[in-house]
């Protein structure tokens, strides 16, 4: 059976503002190399760990919480995280010159030596399932380097009604059973009463902030943040 190693994560950030968004764009891209098994039995690539811990103060209503775990098990469909089900239909895409639309980050298939797979090695495919096939079947014989980049974009609503919120974000990120972890920490306020220049926003690439909630009182995480969703994966999709 092959084997799997994460080689690299590199992760970038740069702010990012709307007429209804205050926050960061966080991009994390992991080099995942693949070395086929004597026996060329395919071994599915290990579970995305996008680890989060999010803190958050509501000065407004005098209150904070708490919400920590792995986002993909939480949700692994979400509009930033499906690149990664979808990272074998996603490279086969790329190699063949298409670009699903609003997908955020990307999936490439490289070869063992780095150079991008050409469409003509993986074949033709008309379906999902054949894309994402033609990529495993690839991999299974020849090796390769599958490079996955996810475009998440943490953000707090522009305050109104008299809002003033502040967020400690955490990251904590790589796939299961590797040691490599790419780290970062996002920290916001906002306050409707303060023009934007006297609101805070700041990205580290190492846990520095030091959280204090104060004297208010703790409550549970609203179930918008809590409650999971249901993986509901199409052929061609995978864990």
């Amino acid at each position: 059976m092959g084997t799997w190693t994460l080689e690299r994560i590199v992760t970038e950030n740069s702010n990012f503002d709307t007429t209804e968004l205050f926050g960061t764009n966080f991009r994390a891209r992991f080099w995942l190399r693949y070395s086929p098994g004597i026996l060329k039995k395919f071994k599915e690539m290990p579970m995305l760990d996008w680890h989060e811990r999010i803190l958050m103060r509501e000065h407004h209503k005098n209150q904070w919480w708490v919400f920590e775990t792995n986002m993909y098990e939480h949700n692994p469909l979400s509009n930033t995280l499906k690149v990664w089900p979808r990272r074998y239909i996603a490279a086969y895409d790329r190699a063949n010159g298409y670009i699903e639309p609003g997908m955020k980050g990307y999936a490439k298939l490289h070869d063992q030596d780095g150079r991008p797979v050409p469409i003509e090695k993986l074949g033709a495919a008309d379906t999902e399932p054949k894309k994402a096939e033609a990529v495993r079947s690839y991999l299974k014989n020849k090796g390769g380097i599958m490079i996955i980049e996810i475009h998440d974009i943490p953000s707090i609503l522009i305050p109104k009604n008299g809002e003033h919120k502040e967020r400690l974000l955490k990251f904590n990120v790589g796939v299961k059973g590797q040691q490599l972890r790419g780290i970062g920490e996002q920290y916001l306020v906002v306050n409707q009463a303060l023009p934007k220049t006297g609101w805070t926003r700041q990205f580290n690439g190492a846990w520095t902030t030091v959280w204090n909630p104060g004297t208010s009182p703790k409550v549970e995480p609203p179930t918008s943040v809590s409650a999971p969703r249901d993986a509901m994966f199409s052929d061609g999709e995978y864990w």
